[in-house]
């Protein structure tokens, strides 16, 4: 199914952040209410969003914000989108590869795992470990039972979709990040589901 070149202007139309901005809307709404649900008492300002995509997740900064993207559209967009911000910083790159000056509170991967390798993922912990004190993860949770979220999921842009469990052990094999909570809930439109891990880290200070 991926191989048609169909699929591929699919992927290309997704890479517009104003298109990519209306499916979550329509299709997979509801995260930011369950984000703030989630880290309602969490300890944090500054804040590290990897894999930022169209920044909208800027809105849960409450300080200092690094938005990180490997493309170059969506940070692009993210720079028109918050221009004039000076608490807002947008950079298009590898973040495990990324040298960072200071210390963050909070790292968060939302909706990015499924589109990692497992290597891609192992090199990526350790640098959260380093750079951030709490680290938040947001992803897909299969429902096989499900026809229409089935389909959906076989048309995700990610090639790793894992289970629960395997998310789990992956996130887990970081000695660097202890599990402090796990959650799921469903979207409202009930095509998608998500899983929601939060850890902390003793690697890397609490910003003054």
């Amino acid at each position: 199914m991926k191989s048609h070149a169909w699929y591929r202007r699919l992927y290309d139309a997704f890479e517009r952040p104003s298109v990519f901005n209306l499916y979550q809307t329509l299709v997979d709404g509801g995260k930011g209410r369950q984000i703030r649900r989630f880290l309602a008492d969490v300890p944090y300002r500054s804040m590290i969003d990897v894999g930022c995509g169209t920044g909208n997740w800027a809105a849960f900064a409450r300080g200092a914000y690094l938005g990180i993207d490997t493309s170059e559209a969506f940070i692009a967009g993210c720079r028109r989108r918050y221009a004039g911000d000076d608490r807002l910083r947008f950079v298009q790159a590898d973040a495990a590869t990324l040298a960072l000056d200071a210390q963050y509170d909070l790292a968060i991967l939302v909706s990015v795992l499924h589109h990692l390798p497992d290597e891609a993922v192992r090199r990526l912990l350790p640098w959260v470990a380093a750079h951030a004190r709490h680290f938040f993860v947001l992803d897909l949770y299969p429902m096989p039972w499900n026809p229409p979220a089935r389909l959906l999921y076989a048309l995700d842009r990610g090639d790793y979709i894992r289970t629960p469990a395997e998310q789990k052990a992956l996130l887990c094999s970081e000695p660097g990040l202890r599990l402090v909570r796990e959650d799921d809930y469903f979207a409202p439109t009930g095509l998608y589901r998500h899983t929601l891990f939060l850890f902390e880290s003793d690697a890397a200070p609490p910003e003054p």
